[in-house]
């Protein structure tokens, strides 16, 4: 098994065209999985002698940080640090203004497993962008496959959030064909709305929209990136 990473533009590249690596873990261990492992792959100590030995030893780690010392294993160097501003040579810990903080580092051997033996592989980066999941009309007794013009629908997914007041931006009501093609030169904006949440919009159908199918989307933009489009699968009809 290998992890992956993703490439995200930097927020910090003054314009240009760079970019930063964020790995992705696509599993993570806890310390009973670790001694599954260990009796997995043979050990001469039982499950539960093996709990009760990293229990002593952590707790061991942890009386000597207590006590002022710093620790140092071949996986991790333990210590700690002082935040906060002290005012002149004279000044002392005080707990309303300073805080003790813990300070973990990498060992020499977890630094050599992890620089010179990870498996790791590229994937493809995610956009950010609205994701239309369901659609409701809350006409009563009206189908849920229908838009009612002059009554409320509403519509599900994540993303949802966009700022009305880019006319780039919203949902839109797009016209397609018996073959799902959109027509997206007569696009129909909605201008009304109830609710806009990044989970759910509440919206009053157009008054004008004409019978035929249409598809909704949804346009948005996130913090200063392009427009973003999501669009409903499902046809909802107009009779």
């Amino acid at each position: 098994m290998s992890s992956s990473y993703k490439l995200y533009k930097s927020n910090y590249s003054n314009g240009d065209n760079q970019y930063y690596a964020k790995v992705q873990h696509h599993e993570v261990m806890t310390e009973e999985d670790i001694i599954d492992m260990m009796m997995l792959n043979g050990s001469p100590f039982s499950k539960a002698d093996t709990q009760a030995i990293i229990n002593k030893y952590h707790d061991t780690i942890n009386i000597a940080a207590r006590n002022g010392r710093q620790v140092v294993t071949r996986n991790v160097r333990y210590s700690f640090t002082i935040k906060g501003v002290f005012n002149g040579p004279q000044d002392q810990l005080d707990s309303h203004r300073h805080q003790i903080v813990a300070n973990v580092l990498p060992g020499p051997d977890f630094k050599e497993a992890v620089e010179s033996g990870v498996s790791i592989t590229k994937e493809a980066t995610y956009k950010k962008r609205p994701e239309l999941a369901g659609y409701a009309n809350l006409l009563k007794g009206a189908s849920d496959a229908e838009l009612s013009p002059g009554h409320n629908a509403s519509l599900h997914g994540n993303q949802l959030r966009f700022d009305q007041a880019d006319p780039a931006q919203g949902l839109f009501i797009v016209p397609v064909d018996d073959n799902g093609i959109a027509n997206h030169s007569q696009t129909v904006p909605v201008e009304e709305f109830a609710r806009i949440a990044p989970k759910e919009i509440t919206f009053r159908v157009p008054d004008n929209l004409g019978p035929g199918l249409y598809k909704l989307e949804v346009r948005a933009k996130y913090r200063k990136s392009s427009l973003r489009t999501g669009q409903l699968e499902t046809v909802l009809t107009v009779r």
